[in-house]
């Protein structure tokens, strides 16, 4: 072979080991935490409490007004619960949104004394690791504390995560075999996160100030909730699921602690 074209061909093959091992550094790596913008505090008496993160807040968005009627009746108070959610989203891509999505920052703005998230599904459905999902739990959680917003997080559920998997495409699932194998994680690595939530919770800097809905408090019976509270797809919750996930709130609200929930 010429000289020319093996060092071309060298050349190429470098460049192209650079720029695959710099997608997936982008990719796997959690976004860097911003310094956090100003958000106007609500002076209204009403409860306000904002529902944002994946497809579960994006679904919930046709609930907020029985929601909002339930928490009302049951806090004795009146609450007004609003949701935003962007289907897909990875917990770092949710942290990315606060900042670059207008609506979503429009809608924060709106001023809110409580923010449930629902970040962390997609994470695990992505094989993403478990440090990429704490960096972003803290990020986010970090913007709402410098806010006067108390962060409310919903563990990781127990959905049929096997499901999910088996019912992506061939190359979905190529890819999910790679970032099991590059983070170290088994297709059922929702535990794993779990514990990372708890570490994090637990710590003495957000100790009292992050509030968890553990699953087991709500989603503790696999089989009987699979039926009774996810839709077919066995990743999303119907009505139902909403309801029972929602009843639970108020009692975490009136407390500080989160220990294993398994």
């Amino acid at each position: 072979m010429n000289k020319r074209i093996r060092i071309a061909l060298t050349g190429i093959s470098t460049l192209a080991v650079i720029v695959i091992a710099a997608a997936l550094y982008d990719y796997y790596t959690c976004a860097q935490e911003r310094f956090p913008y100003h958000i106007k505090k609500s002076q209204s008496d009403t409860l306000r409490i904002a529902f944002i993160g994946d497809s579960w807040a994006f679904m919930h968005r046709e609930y907020d007004a029985a929601t909002s009627q339930y928490l009302s009746q049951s806090l004795n108070h009146p609450v007004r619960l609003m949701s935003f959610g962007i289907c897909g989203l990875t917990s770092s891509e949710i942290y990315e949104n606060i900042f670059e999505n207008d609506s979503l920052k429009d809608f924060l703005s709106i001023g809110h004394d409580y923010c449930i998230l629902s970040a962390g599904i997609n994470d695990t459905y992505k094989k993403m690791s478990p440090t990429y999902y704490s960096k972003s739990i803290e990020h986010i959680s970090n913007f709402l504390l410098y806010n006067d917003i108390s962060p409310i997080i919903i563990d990781i559920p127990d959905y049929d995560i096997y499901k999910a998997y088996e019912h992506q495409k061939t190359s979905r699932k190529i890819i999910r075999q790679l970032s099991m194998l590059i983070n170290g994680l088994p297709i059922d690595c929702k535990n794993i996160y779990r514990d990372e939530l708890y570490e994090l919770t637990s710590s003495h800097k957000y100790r009292g100030k992050i509030k968890v809905i553990p699953f087991k408090l709500w989603n503790g019976n696999y089989t009987s909730d699979q039926e009774l509270y996810y839709r077919s797809d066995g990743m999303h919750l119907n009505r139902k699921g909403y309801e029972r996930l929602f009843e639970c709130l108020p009692e975490v609200l009136q407390t500080n602690t989160y220990s294993v929930p398994y």
